[in-house]
C-alpha cells in the first residue's frame, strides 16, 4: 500500500509540473518568463537561453553572469582576439575555448597539470537557474594567480582549461555533461599537447569537471594520473538522485539520458602503465551522492585497476566543494609523492577547514 501511495504521489508531481511547464512556455511565447522580470541573473526552469556574442574579459574584469546563464557564440575571427583562444569544431559547429597557463618552458614539457572546474550554474528547488557566488568574483587575473600558485606547488607547468560557456569560453553551460563538451575538451588537449610539446598529463577535476577528467581517462592514453573530487562519475545514479530531490522532477528540466556516463567506458582506460586514479569524496555530499563515487571506484577495481578512494570533509552545508583537495593531490602526484603523502596532505586541508 505504501509503495502504491509513493507511486501515485510521483505521478501527480510529474503531471502537475508538466502542466506548469506548459503554462511557462505559453507565457514565454507572450514575452513573459520567470527570469526576465527585472532579474537578468535568474533563468526560469523552462525559459530558453538567449545567447550573446562572447565577451573578452581581461585582467581583473569579472566574467559575465548573464552570459554564463544564456551561453555565448563566437567565430574564428572573433576567437582570434581572445587571449589564448582555441577555435575547435565538433559536430559541424565551433567554439572558442579559452585556456590559461603558467610555468611552461620553451621546448619540450614532459608533464603538465590540467584543471577542470566544477559547474557554476545551480538550480533552486523550484528549478530556476542561477550562478554561484564564487563565479561572480572570478576573473582572468584570479585564475592566473591561482594557477601560478598551483604550478609552483607542483613544480610543473599547469593549465586551466575553461569549459564551454564559462570562464571565457564560448558555448552553452546549460548543455554541460554531454559528449560534445567532452569532445571539445579532448580536442583542446590535443592542441595544447602539440603547442607546448607535452608528453603526458595529470588531471584534476572537481564535480562536473571530475566527469570530464574521468571521461578523458577513458579516451586518452597520455594521462598519467587523475585526481577527481566530488565527481560526477556515475551519471545514471546521480540523475536518479536529482530526479526526486528537487520539488520539480529532474526529467522535466533536462534529458539526463543524453549525458556522457564515464563509468560505462572504464574498460578503455589504459593498462600499461596503469594511471594513478584518486577519487576524493565527502560521504555526506548533498550535491553528488557519495554512493555514486563509491560505485565508480568499485567498478574500476573490478576490471583490475587500482584507484585510491579518499574520504574528506567539505564545508557545510552542501559538503561538496573539494576542489582544493583535488588540486593538492594532483600537485603531489606530479612531484612523485606517495599515496601516504597525499592522504596526509588532504587531512591537513581538512584540519585547517575545521579550525577556520
Amino acid at each position: 500500500m505504501n509503495s502504491i501511495k509513493i507511486y501515485m504521489n510521483r505521478r501527480w508531481r510529474v503531471a502537475r509540473w508538466r502542466f506548469s511547464r506548459f503554462i511557462f512556455v505559453v507565457f514565454e511565447i507572450l514575452g513573459f518568463s520567470e527570469g526576465s522580470e527585472g532579474n537578468e541573473k535568474l533563468l526560469g526552469p523552462f525559459e530558453k537561453p538567449q545567447p550573446q556574442e562572447l565577451r573578452i574579459p581581461q585582467q581583473s574584469e569579472p566574467f559575465d553572469v548573464v552570459e554564463a546563464l544564456n551561453g555565448a557564440f563566437s567565430s574564428p575571427e572573433h576567437c582570434a582576439r581572445v587571449p589564448n583562444g582555441l577555435w575547435i569544431e565538433v559536430d559541424g559547429s565551433g567554439e572558442c575555448i579559452r585556456y590559461y597557463t603558467h610555468g611552461f618552458a620553451d621546448g619540450e614539457n614532459a608533464i603538465a597539470l590540467v584543471y577542470f572546474s566544477g559547474d557554476v550554474m545551480l538550480r533552486t528547488s523550484q528549478g530556476a537557474r542561477h550562478i554561484s557566488q564564487a563565479y561572480m568574483v572570478a576573473s582572468p587575473l584570479k585564475i592566473e594567480r591561482d594557477l601560478a600558485a598551483w604550478s609552483a606547488e607542483a613544480q610543473r607547468p599547469a593549465i586551466f582549461l575553461a569549459r564551454p560557456g564559462i570562464y571565457g569560453s564560448s558555448g552553452d553551460h546549460n548543455l554541460r555533461r554531454r559528449p560534445r563538451e567532452i569532445e571539445l575538451m579532448d580536442r583542446a588537449l590535443d592542441f595544447l599537447k602539440e603547442s607546448f610539446k607535452i608528453s603526458s598529463f595529470i588531471l584534476a577535476g572537481h564535480s562536473g569537471g571530475g566527469q570530464i577528467a574521468a571521461a578523458l581517462l577513458n579516451k586518452r592514453s597520455d594521462i598519467d594520473a587523475a585526481a577527481i573530487s566530488s565527481g560526477l562519475v556515475s551519471v545514471k545514479q546521480v540523475a536518479a538522485y536529482w530526479e526526486y530531490r528537487r520539488e520539480i522532477p529532474g526529467k522535466l528540466l533536462d534529458d539526463a539520458t543524453t549525458y556522457y556516463n564515464p563509468v560505462d567506458e572504464i574498460a578503455n582506460i589504459r593498462r600499461e602503465p596503469k594511471p594513478a586514479i584518486y577519487v576524493i569524496s565527502d560521504p555526506e555530499d548533498r550535491s553528488v551522492p557519495f554512493y555514486s563515487q563509491l560505485y565508480y571506484v568499485r567498478r574500476l577495481r573490478s576490471i583490475g585497476l587500482d584507484p585510491r578512494h579518499i574520504y574528506a570533509h567539505a564545508p557545510p552545508p552542501q559538503r561538496h566543494v573539494l576542489a582544493e583537495h583535488a588540486k593538492r593531490a594532483a600537485s603531489l602526484l606530479a612531484r612523485g609523492r606517495s599515496e601516504k603523502d597525499v592522504r596526509r596532505a588532504l587531512q591537513e586541508i581538512d584540519l585547517l577547514q575545521v579550525k577556520s
